[in-house]
């Protein structure tokens, strides 16, 4: 098991599908810190203008993950695509190939998919924070970390929001480690409709539509949980709308239970060799 979870996290890791969709991802970061980030250091007698007073720019209201900007939106967006890239179409591909037929002579079945799974799982979460991580961190170098009274989008009733005004670093932290989580699981779902979908292009592009298509329905739902599971919601730290942390725990019960059924339960049935 040692063996071949460090061989699928290896192949996850080196590939240039990672690369690529890490560089698209840190590439959005970036020109969001060039063109935000550095524009409010530059110029420190700018001032934000926010619930009808004036606050003087800080993290904040500018670094990525924190502001309801064009940058943080079109990452959202296209992160279910971002987070399959790497290696979620690989458990189909070593089946069409019949590379899965090596692994499987070597080791038991339940050894390959469980390495797989926590292979794509780690690539996901990886693609999902790192690159709200370096801008983060480059933000921070550049302005001042001040949260005034008043002055950020996060009210009384958001999630964690007493974390958030006595220590917004571990805020932060909380955050990305439940957007690893969930990005983690996201790149999953091309997991559990590998044995049905013979196309890689059609596997990789179902989470951005599954996604699209949760934006609106759950939208009608009258339950906040249910509201709150919306992907747009579950992605951002900006709480315009408020998140719930019931609608995380649905979102990650849900997806675990879908990849123990329909990937690890059918994959260790279905006959391959």
């Amino acid at each position: 098991m040692k063996q071949m979870l460090k061989i699928e996290i290896q192949r996850a890791f080196s590939g240039a599908a990672f690369k690529v969709s890490l560089i698209i991802g840190c590439l959005i970061s970036i020109l969001q810190f060039i063109n935000v980030g550095i524009k409010h250091a530059m110029d420190p007698m700018k001032f934000y203008f926010y619930n009808g007073l004036d606050f003087p720019y800080t993290i904040v209201n500018t670094w990525m993950g924190a502001v309801s900007d064009a940058y943080y939106e079109v990452y959202i967006r296209i992160l279910p695509l971002l987070v399959v890239i790497p290696y979620a179409s690989s458990y189909y591909i070593d089946r069409k190939l019949g590379i899965i037929n090596n692994y499987y002579i070597r080791t038991k079945r339940i050894n390959y998919l469980i390495a797989k799974l926590i292979a794509v799982f780690l690539s996901g979460g990886v693609i999902a924070v790192l690159p709200l991580f370096i801008n983060l961190v480059s933000t921070s170098a550049i302005l001042p970390t001040l949260v005034w009274p008043g002055g950020s989008e996060i009210n009384a009733n958001a999630m964690w929001s007493d974390i958030y005004y006595s220590n917004i670093y571990l805020y932060y932290l909380l955050y990305f480690i439940l957007e690893f989580i969930c990005g983690g699981l996201l790149a999953t779902i091309p997991l559990m409709i590998s044995l049905w979908i013979n196309n890689t292009f059609v596997l990789l592009l179902f989470p951005i539509v599954l996604c699209e298509f949760l934006n609106v329905v759950t939208g009608w739902a009258t339950s906040n949980t249910i509201r709150g599971m919306k992907p747009s919601r579950l992605f951002s730290m900006t709480q315009l709308a408020i998140n719930y942390w019931q609608s995380y725990v649905l979102f990650i019960l849900i997806i675990i239970f879908l990849d123990v059924v329909m990937y690890m339960w059918r994959g260790v049935k279905h006959d391959t060799l």
